[in-house]
């Protein structure tokens, strides 16, 4: 039902039934206030009849029937047993087949209290009557009762009814004519409004009225505000929306975004290109994007909710280096970065060092034979043996330094290959000190091993364990103050076991 119809409605059975109410209410408060009048002239009449009837008993009826014809109403004397001595509307002779009217409401309440009224329909003429007795009257007689008929009352009552009647149809009719105005005025403004916010949510230009009712008119405000507000931030966010798809596109890197269901919703050219798929194409689901296995591999963890940290991928002739993980709305976000050529680099520079450090051995190997001879044949402690010393330290640490290059280069290479056996740490630890004994001496730098039993053996290459200790010992002997201590310990940590220096 439309906003008109149902204020229409509303209004129109609102008043209906306020005049409905107010038709009851007149009825009943005329009706009493009638009922009261004539019960109270009754009563007056009833102890005026009372006072004017003849002492003598025999004289009772002929005066009930003259004095009810007098006043235009219906007179009966009733004794203390009920038994009816006198009626206008029945001579002396039917008085004896008369029922008792001991019983009858009006009697018993004039009986006990003085006086009584009642109202019921009349068996001679079924039509309301109102009865009104009283206790008094001559000796033998007890009750003095005064009826009459309703119907003026009545007739009073419906006249008033009609007018008023009449009156609320006026009125009926006046408030159907206002409301239907009324609805029309208020919602005319109030369906602009609402065409004006469906056309807000449907992207268009929206229609706003020109409203002159105060509070429909603050709402045509907020109305129009929100929609400035919006156009607002619509802009903006199809300002940064912009942005981000420029900065996207501009990238290096490829980026891959899917939604929820993997639908591929953002490849940047970066992408395409990395992956050689046709620029503006459309693309498969990200689960059928790869077809080589470790690519599929770092798929099915995206898609399970994994997050792929840095994993290299060789893809097409290239390396790559993916990143992934899933976006707040069960999407997935996937980086692809080209390090081919970085690969490139760093084999570049594994043969660079490896080449070189081959080329420095061999006459680092010559430098440290000639200055041992030197420092042999030198006098002790002459100049020459010094210069000799130096020559020799500074070539073997030359020496070190080449050796590590050639095992890092192994190492990267994957030329080197662990041979994991149990070595006591302790042990290690004190081969690998030995080179440094006199080093340490000189510096007045002790050398400590305490390794706990639960701690004194690990399974590990014991050459590069070496290797380990002997850098570490080089390093500490170069930041160690004369008098300090080197000390080496060892303890089960997590299922393994640490080794400090």
């Amino acid at each position: 039902m439309r906003l008109t119809t149902r204020f229409f409605v509303s209004t129109v059975l609102l008043v209906t039934v306020t005049v409905g109410g107010l038709l009851i209410a007149v009825e009943r408060l005329l009706r009493e206030r009638l009922v009261a009048g004539e019960t109270a002239e009754l009563e007056h009449e009833a102890r005026l009849v009372a006072v004017a009837l003849p002492p003598d008993s025999a004289r009772w009826p002929d005066a009930a029937r003259m004095l009810g014809e007098l006043l235009g109403r219906r007179v009966t004397l009733i004794d203390p047993t009920g038994r009816v001595r006198g009626d206008t509307e029945f001579g002396r002779d039917a008085l004896s087949r008369l029922e008792n009217h001991a019983g009858r409401p009006e009697v018993r309440d004039a009986l006990s209290t003085g006086s009584g009224a009642a109202q019921r329909l009349s068996a001679s003429t079924n039509a309301p009557q109102l009865y009104v007795a009283v206790r008094g009257g001559p000796p033998g007689l007890a009750v003095v009762r005064v009826s009459a008929t309703l119907a003026a009352i009545d007739a009073h009552v419906h006249a008033v009814q009609r007018a008023v009647a009449g009156a609320g149809l006026l009125a009926v009719i006046a408030a159907a004519v206002l409301a239907w105005g009324l609805s029309r005025s208020l919602a005319r403004p109030l369906l602009e409004l609402g065409n004006a916010a469906r056309a807000i949510a449907q992207g268009r230009e929206p229609s706003f009225p020109d409203v002159r009712i105060p509070e429909i008119a603050d709402h045509a405000t907020a109305l129009r505000g929100m929609h400035d507000e919006l156009e607002s931030r619509f802009a903006e966010l199809r300002r940064r929306q912009e942005e981000t798809a420029t900065l996207v596109a501009s990238l290096t890197d490829g980026l891959i975004a899917t939604d929820a269901r993997g639908d591929i919703v953002t490849c940047n050219p970066a992408a395409r290109r990395l992956l050689r798929l046709p620029a503006g194409g459309s693309l498969p689901p990200l689960s059928e994007l790869f077809h080589d296995k470790a690519a599929r591999e770092i798929v099915r963890d995206l898609m399970a909710g994994r997050v792929v940290e840095s994993r290299e991928l060789a893809l097409g002739g290239r390396a790559l280096l993916v990143t992934g993980r899933t976006l707040p709305d069960g999407g997935t976000l996937l980086v692809l970065r080209d390090i081919s050529d970085l690969r490139r680099l760093e084999a570049v520079r594994r043969d660079f060092v490896a080449n070189v450090s081959h080329e420095l051995k061999t006459p680092l190997t010559s430098i440290v034979g000639y200055a041992e001879t030197l420092a042999a044949e030198a006098t002790a402690g002459s100049e020459a043996g010094r210069f000799a010393e130096t020559i020799l330290a500074n070539a073997r640490r030359m020496q070190r330094l080449v050796d590590d290059l050639l095992d890092l280069s192994r190492i990267e290479s994957g030329g080197w290959h662990p041979a994991p056996a149990v070595v006591d740490v302790a042990a290690a630890a004190r081969d690998a000190f030995a080179p440094f004994a006199d080093r340490a001496a000189a510096g007045g730098v002790a050398f400590e091993a305490t390794v706990p039993s639960e701690a004194a053996h690990v399974v590990a290459d014991p050459e590069g364990l070496r290797e380990i200790f002997t850098n570490l010992f080089d390093n500490a002997l170069r930041h160690t103050a004369r008098g300090g201590r080197l000390r080496v310990s060892a303890e089960r940590v997590d299922g393994g076991i640490a080794v400090a220096v």
